[in-house]
């Protein structure tokens, strides 16, 4: 055993094995897998497999050698990886060198391990790097590095629709590692010998097992994206099941992302032999175009299509699967789980309740708009409302520069005397809410803050009602003089507006909240279907 002094620092990747499972579980099936009996003066158990492949000859080098006079020579180097299992208190690790995770089977290692073992153990003012995705209308992924270490704030994360995937910091123990870096595996860099690794697995499971999350990153449980195998397996039956029977009361599907309207002349779907166009879309209209509905599957649902039809288009185009179309949520064994954009997610109860009561508290306006037609386009719904109303003034497709800005935007959709921003959007998932709800925000901050924005909205209004372009200021606007308005077309429902999916309650109420700090009263509106 080597002097204290003489220890290295060593960089391990370890992984958790799922409870049940034993060697021969994990790893893959391959012939070229070996295993090395470990030594028995090892202080836990162990077991060491390994396979080697000679590299070859890199692309590029067979690329540029066709513009040399001689091919360089290149000594091929073996590639080894390798996983060392250890076991230790009643629990299975995998410490992987190299490519060494490829050997193991992909559902065998339990999701988030390294996370949570550096939750519970970073120094909250000592993080280095966090990569995050964004639930929103498009997943966004984002990497946020920091030159030394810092607060959770530095890193802007919105803890309500932010979905934290991998974490860098220096752990509150020394002892345990120099630096942490956790995901589904644990990268960590400390002294140690191949002797200490029994031990500092025991140590990771603590850490794994600990709740002292909670005190600094309570918000981590609140959404959880669903990477175990075996779970989207179990939810994914339920969802096939639930077509099988007809149960398609809490089933929506639409397209995964945001459409412009004046494009879409309808959608139809790839299993269709004669397509023709329509603006609504049911479940139920799909499954009628199978030849089995009571035998649907996953397979089916990953195979056929949602198609667009493009204004002016002789044929549609396929563009979505019809999984990814799906919008689901249900219950499981007492938790919440939603099917959004071919992803499955975890919602924790206690925060579905604070976002619900977040979205009850939400004033209902007392703007009054007659209802709309089952395949009314927006664009026409709002310029039939607008149309001889003269305490509103139509802004839709009427976009303002934003100083500083490449795009323009929509002040709102719609203008009334009563200063209310009125925002109109048929619903059909949560991602087009999303971006309602977003695009709300993003009008009434520059709408509050930029001059300019305000004089072109002005003149905007005064073309068809100069007494309405009035209440506009060209002076910076005190914002509790103005009501942002939502408005969702939508069909009666006596749950309203808790029968609006969960990311689109998610995206409103994070949007309330940004509108009412700025001083803007809110307020939602149902636009019934007839």
């Amino acid at each position: 055993m080597a002097t204290s002094s003489a220890v290295r620092v060593r960089h391990l990747n370890v992984l958790l094995i799922k409870e049940g499972l034993t060697t021969a579980d994990c790893l893959k099936q391959d012939s070229a897998t070996k295993q090395v009996p470990t030594s028995p003066q090892l202080p836990y158990s162990a077991d060491f497999f390994y396979q080697s492949k000679k590299s070859r000859s890199p692309v590029w080098l067979d690329f540029i050698a066709e513009g040399l006079a001689s091919k360089p020579s290149a000594p091929l180097s073996t590639n080894i990886m390798a996983v060392l299992f250890v076991s230790e208190s009643k629990r299975l690790f995998a410490v992987t060198f190299g490519h060494g995770r490829s050997l193991l089977r992909p559902d065998c290692f339990e999701r988030d391990f390294g996370l949570r073992v550096v939750l519970n153990s970073v120094d909250p003012s000592q993080l280095r790097s966090i990569d995050a995705r964004t639930v929103e209308e498009l997943t966004l992924h984002t990497r946020r590095q920091a030159s030394r270490g810092t607060p959770l704030e530095t890193f802007s994360i919105n803890v309500n629709q932010d979905i934290l995937r991998l974490l860098t910091g220096k752990p509150l123990d020394p002892r345990l590692a120099t630096r942490l870096v956790g995901s589904d595996s644990l990268w960590l860099s400390a002294k140690l010998q191949v002797e200490d690794i029994g031990a500092k697995c025991k140590a990771l499971l603590k850490a794994y097992k600990s709740q002292e999350y909670k005190k600094s990153f309570p918000w981590f449980d609140h959404l959880r994206a669903i990477r175990d195998p075996a779970l989207v397996d179990t939810l994914d039956a339920s969802l096939v099941e639930q077509l099988r029977q007809n149960q398609l009361d809490t089933l929506h599907i639409a397209p995964p992302e945001v459409i412009d309207s004046e494009l879409l002349e309808g959608f139809s779907f790839s299993t269709e032999k004669a397509p023709v166009p329509r603006y609504d879309l049911l479940v139920e209209d799909y499954l009628k175009t199978l030849k089995d509905p009571g035998q649907v599957s996953l397979s089916q649902l990953k195979k056929h299509q949602l198609q667009f039809h493009h204004t002016g288009g002789t044929a549609p185009i396929s563009k979505w699967r019809i999984y990814d179309s799906i919008v689901l949520e249900m219950e499981q064994r007492d938790e919440l789980y939603v099917l959004s954009s071919g992803e499955w997610f975890r919602v924790a109860r206690s925060f579905a309740g604070r976002i619900q009561d977040k979205v009850r508290q939400i004033n209902p306006a007392t703007l009054v708009l007659p209802p709309a037609q089952p395949s009314e386009r927006e664009d026409d719904f709002n310029i039939r409302v607008a149309t001889g109303n003269k305490a509103l003034a139509l802004m839709d497709r009427k976009n303002a520069q934003v100083k500083g800005a490449t795009s323009r935007i929509e002040v709102c959709d719609l203008f009334t005397r009563d200063r209310q921003l009125v925002h109109v959007k048929r619903r059909t998932k949560s991602a087009t809410l999303s971006h309602l709800f977003s695009q709300g925000v993003v009008a009434a901050e520059s709408f509050l803050m930029d001059e300019d924005l305000r004089l072109q909205a002005r003149n905007l209004v005064a073309a068809t009602s100069p007494k309405l372009a009035a209440l506009i200021p060209k002076e910076q606007p005190v914002a509790r003089d103005f009501e942002v308005v939502f408005a969702i077309i939508t069909k009666p429902n006596a749950q309203w507006p808790l029968s609006l999916p969960f990311f689109s309650q998610l995206s409103l109420s994070h949007a309330s909240d940004r509108l009412t700090r700025m001083g803007y009263k809110v307020s939602l509106l149902r636009v019934d279907e007839q």
